[in-house]
């Protein structure tokens, strides 16, 4: 309701703390911030704070801001599996102040915290992301261990692996496709990722209830960490559906999902 509203008003600015783990039910969401993106508003949306996808911040027409401690100034981040853009370090304000000393809670920082007092500060100053420093604090990749969620590797034409991904979320199944071979679109969870940098999804996929890897340029890298293979050279869409339902059990699924 707050967003059709200002829809109307057609804000210059937007501050969003709220924000959605569950892909499934954000397509009003997505269609609505964008709405407000494509008539001029600038939306800074703040990134989950537990490391996970979270929406509206994770949109490519959305600022995500995250709070990062131990450091100073603002930066801005790119390729980063959450949709974050913008890194705050440490920071107050006098709001923040005179409510720490009514409740605790304000003595700490949150990505909800760090999302308005940085586009006051970019504001202020007159920045944008393009003036900001690169943030250069990425760990390197490491090896991929256990994923908390089922995962199947694909083999075979990368749109059957997309059908089967849209046949799993009509079924109510929080599903995501990780690929080398197209570009990230947030608004299916087709998301692009090297072969290497597996390992920097396990966090921001946690709430998937069920994980497609696309194997067909790696499937020796990848078996490792998958539970199951399906061959779309072998098999249909809707064969390799119930197969995998059969496989990892429709109520285990569901209970992730």
């Amino acid at each position: 309701m707050a967003l059709q509203d200002n829809l109307k008003k057609s804000p210059d600015y937007l501050c969003m703390s709220i924000g959605s783990e569950n892909w499934l039910e954000t397509e009003e969401l997505g269609k609505l911030t964008k709405q407000l993106a494509d008539k001029g508003t600038r939306i800074f949306a703040a990134c989950a704070n537990n490391g996970h996808i979270v929406f509206p911040a994770a949109y490519p027409w959305v600022t995500g801001v995250r709070y990062e401690p131990g450091m100073p100034c603002l930066y801005q981040e790119k390729n980063s599996p959450i949709g974050s853009n913008l890194i705050v370090g440490d920071f107050t304000a006098p709001v923040l102040e005179q409510l720490a000393t009514e409740n605790s809670f304000f003595k700490r920082r949150t990505n909800s915290m760090a999302a308005p007092y940085a586009l006051g500060k970019m504001l202020s100053k007159d920045l944008t992301l393009a003036d900001l420093p690169m943030w250069a604090g990425c760990n390197s990749p490491k090896k991929v261990g256990e994923w908390p969620m089922p995962v199947v590797a694909l083999c075979g034409p990368l749109q059957q692996m997309k059908e089967l991904l849209e046949l799993l979320q009509k079924e109510s199944y929080q599903a995501a496709l990780l690929t080398s071979r197209s570009e990230t679109d947030l608004t299916r969870m087709v998301l692009y990722t090297a072969f290497e940098n597996l390992s920097e999804w396990i966090k921001p996929l946690e709430k998937a209830g069920i994980l497609l890897i696309d194997a067909e340029n790696g499937l020796d890298s990848i078996q490792e960490c998958a539970d199951y293979l399906i061959d779309f050279r072998k098999q249909n869409v809707t064969a390799a559906y119930r197969e995998i339902l059969e496989f990892f059990g429709t109520e285990d699924m569901k209970e992730k999902a």
